[in-house]
């Protein structure tokens, strides 16, 4: 799969082509869903299959947010899992204020019609763009003669009567409910971040972790609490708890950390190192012990408990 930026396009990139376009924070299954239409309109009609989306979130730039606290995906698994579905083109929209003023005309002339050369394009039903949100389903076909594409509008993924939507999923993981989570997504939540130097506490009372920078993360955390997790490391994957928190029992409770124990893992060769940490279910919430002996018996209550559910 190619990945293109908007700062780059040229007129005619490939001579026809399937389009969507979205923003497509978390690819979850309703993501999956309208990808794969397009995708079967590619293969009908041999042109190249086309993922237009934005970086950043529109929604981030409109609203001042901050990027931690909304995404719910790094642009690396996007990409991953769209290069996994076999789409040629990534085509991310570098979103600013001054983007956001661009009509939906031309917004679909230089985005779409002139480097992509559509015979169909591919879109949600709720899907708005352009100054106004006046892009929508309503004008993608009202232009469609003009340029000579079809309009596939394709309508709600649905999972026990749930319409699947990123915002739903986001709510689900910041109340720690993974499971669900995983349920809407199609996988489990995820965190990338880099591995630091701690201060050893957790290998002095038996539990060595792999502590993670958490300013090296741009997507929201999961509720705090204790976590069963997996992660790759060197192409297998290793089981292990994680604990999202202040650490009570330990420090003044002042910054957030993460912190992983690995069950069957002790090479702590990860130091400034990526981690993925996939989350598989909820433990527990934080609390602050009485003293270090009776965290040690939690913590070990915790890991019981984890390999007991471990799948």
């Amino acid at each position: 799969m190619e990945l293109l930026k908007s700062s780059s396009l040229t007129n005619d990139i490939v001579d026809t082509s399937a389009v969507t376009i979205g923003t497509f924070d978390g690819m979850h299954l309703g993501h999956i869903h309208l990808i794969e239409n397009m995708l079967a309109l590619s293969k009908k009609h041999d042109s190249s299959s086309v993922v237009i989306t934005f970086n950043p979130n529109p929604f981030i730039v409109l609203n001042n947010l901050d990027k931690s606290k909304y995404h719910l995906i790094n642009n690396m698994k996007r990409f991953e899992i769209l290069e996994s579905l076999g789409v040629d083109y990534l085509c991310e929209i570098e979103f600013d204020n001054s983007l956001a003023q661009l009509s939906a005309y031309d917004f679909l002339s230089n985005f779409i019609i002139n480097p992509f050369n559509p015979k169909d394009i591919v879109i949600g039903y709720d899907h708005h763009f352009g100054r106004g949100r006046e892009g929508n389903t309503s004008f993608l076909d009202k232009y469609s003669s003009l340029h000579n594409y079809s309009l596939k509008v394709v309508e709600a993924y649905k999972i026990d009567r749930d319409i699947i939507s990123s915002s739903l999923i986001r709510s689900l993981i910041q109340s720690g409910d993974v499971l669900r989570s995983k349920k809407l997504l199609g996988y489990n939540y995820s965190l990338r971040g880099t591995v630091v130097k701690g201060n050893s506490i957790g290998r002095e009372i038996g539990f060595p972790t792999a502590n993670i920078d958490v300013k090296s993360i741009e997507q929201i955390f999961p509720q705090n609490g204790v976590y069963l997790i997996k992660s790759k490391i060197n192409e297998d994957y290793y089981g292990g708890m994680c604990n999202i928190g202040y650490k009570p029992t330990l420090t003044s409770g002042e910054e957030i950390s993460i912190e992983v124990h690995f069950f069957n893992y002790n090479k702590f060769d990860l130091y400034n190192k990526k981690l993925d940490i996939e989350f598989v279910d909820y433990v527990r919430s934080e609390r602050k012990f009485e003293n270090i002996e009776d965290l040690k018996l939690q913590l070990s209550k915790d890991r019981d408990y984890c390999r007991k559910i471990e799948r």
